[in-house]
């Protein structure tokens, strides 16, 4: 099947030859992570090589970096395919983001300024309009910025590159989930929580919060695998 890049990361991001390598890893990273590319869907070099305009090499490159990654799995003599989704690997992800979210939070609000505390708050009432409207994939790309920011404002140089790497088995069950009943409703209460635990200058309960945030997530993983069986692994 040929992977279903949407134009908004396939028209709109040239392939260049000096960052080619990192654009398709790109490309097809977000693809996968946002699940225009399922779990355990084919990935043809030459397909996807076509549709990008470059060679086999970078995709080549791309596809063993998210090997590393855990989001690609390869068969010898079968193929290259979207990694399912392993409740193992998902836990131990899980609790590696508890770590280093909870950390960052901490600092986050000890640092807290009225400068950080209002970009939290517009972020967040710029969630509250794509949840109006049902944009999931916008109200997810300002999830993300939040969990960014907060990581940010820990002042650790580099964390929220550390983070988001990490978060790679995790992102792409969060874009399923907020499809999934209340989530989206549920994710901004969670999210108002955490920016108010930082705006007091509160650690112990920023802490608490991110990690309540961070864990509810387990608990629907349960339910989306038994209403979406043939996404995981078994």
């Amino acid at each position: 099947m040929q992977p279903r890049f949407s134009s908004k990361n396939y028209k709109e991001q040239k392939v260049v030859s000096a960052t080619r390598k990192d654009q398709v890893y790109g490309i097809l990273r977000q693809a996968i992570i946002s699940s225009q590319l399922a779990p355990g869907e084919a990935i043809r070099k030459e397909l996807v090589a076509n549709q990008l305009g470059v060679s086999r090499t970078p995709v080549s490159e791309a596809i063993s970096r998210l090997a590393g990654e855990g989001l690609v799995e390869i068969y010898p003599q079968a193929g290259t395919f979207v990694a399912r989704l392993w409740l193992d690997k998902i836990e131990t992800a899980q609790f590696v983001r508890v770590a280093l979210e909870t950390a960052a939070i901490r600092r986050a609000a000890i640092n807290s300024t009225e400068e950080i505390a209002a970009r939290l708050r517009d972020n967040l009432d710029d969630q509250r309009k794509a949840a109006e409207i049902l944009d999931f994939e916008q109200f997810y790309e300002l999830d993300e910025a939040l969990h960014d920011m907060i990581c940010d404002a820990s002042g650790f140089v580099g964390l929220r590159e550390i983070a988001a790497k990490e978060r790679s088995q995790i992102d792409r069950v969060r874009r399923l989930l907020l499809h999934y009943e209340t989530r989206m409703s549920e994710t901004l209460i969670e999210h108002e929580a955490i920016i108010s635990a930082i705006t007091m200058r509160n650690p112990d309960l920023a802490a608490k919060t991110m990690e309540d945030h961070i864990s509810k997530m387990g608990i629907m993983l349960l339910q989306l695998r038994e209403k979406r069986p043939e996404l995981f692994g078994s």
